[in-house]
C-alpha cells in the first residue's frame, strides 16, 4: 500500500523559502545551481525510486513553471490542487492532473496512480499544512539546510491545534544538510 509522505528542504528557522520565492540556499544539497547538475546523494536517489506520484500546489507549479513539463523524476504524474485549469500546460514528459475538489481527492487520485510505490508530497506550505491537519500525511522527511533565513514561508504554521507525535526513522548528513525523516504516530 502506498505511503504519502512530505519531503521539504528548510532553514533551520523554519522557512521552506524565503522572501520573493529564493530556495537556492535550501537546495544546495540537491542542485548546483551555476550549472543546473544534480548532485549525487543517497536521499535524493531514494526520492526518485519511492515515488510512484506527485501532489503539488498551484503556486509551486507556477514558480516552477510546471518544470518545463519535465518534473526531474521522470515518468511520474503530478496532481496539482488548483481551482482552474492553467491556460498554458507546458508539453513534456510529465502529466499534470489539475485537482479542484480539495487535498483529500488529490492524495486519492496520486495514491490510484503510485501503484506500489508511494506518493511525494512536495507543498508548497499551503498543502503541507492541509496533508498535516487532515491526517493524510505518512511520513515527514525535512533537509535542514545550514541558513537562518529569517523571513519567508514557514512550514509548520496554521496546521491546527491538535498534537501530532513523530517517530524519528532516519538522521542523515550530507552536502553540509541534515536530512530527517519521520513516521507519523496514527
Amino acid at each position: 500500500m502506498s505511503r504519502v509522505f512530505l519531503d521539504i528542504s528548510m532553514s533551520l528557522d523554519g522557512f521552506i523559502a524565503g522572501r520573493d520565492d529564493d530556495v537556492e540556499r535550501l537546495h544546495d544539497w540537491i542542485l548546483d545551481f551555476k550549472t543546473g547538475i544534480f548532485k549525487k546523494s543517497e536521499v535524493l536517489k531514494e526520492l526518485f525510486e519511492r515515488t510512484g506520484a506527485i501532489v503539488a500546489g498551484r503556486r509551486v507549479y507556477e514558480i516552477t513553471s510546471g518544470w518545463s513539463g519535465n518534473h526531474p523524476i521522470r515518468g511520474v504524474p503530478i496532481y496539482v490542487l488548483s481551482h482552474d485549469i492553467p491556460e498554458n500546460v507546458p508539453q513534456g514528459g510529465t502529466v499534470f492532473t489539475f485537482v479542484s475538489e480539495g487535498i483529500d481527492a488529490a492524495i486519492r487520485e496520486a495514491k490510484g496512480a503510485a501503484g506500489d510505490k508511494d506518493v511525494y508530497v512536495l507543498g508548497g506550505a499551503a498543502v503541507a499544512q492541509q496533508c498535516l491537519k487532515a491526517s493524510l500525511l505518512d511520513e515527514i522527511h525535512v533537509h535542514i539546510a545550514p541558513v537562518l533565513l529569517a523571513d519567508g514561508f514557514r512550514l509548520f504554521d496554521h496546521i491546527g491545534s491538535e498534537c501530532i507525535q513523530l517517530e524519528t526513522i532516519r538522521i542523515l548528513e550530507s552536502h553540509g544538510t541534515t536530512h530527517l525523516r519521520y513516521r507519523i504516530i496514527k
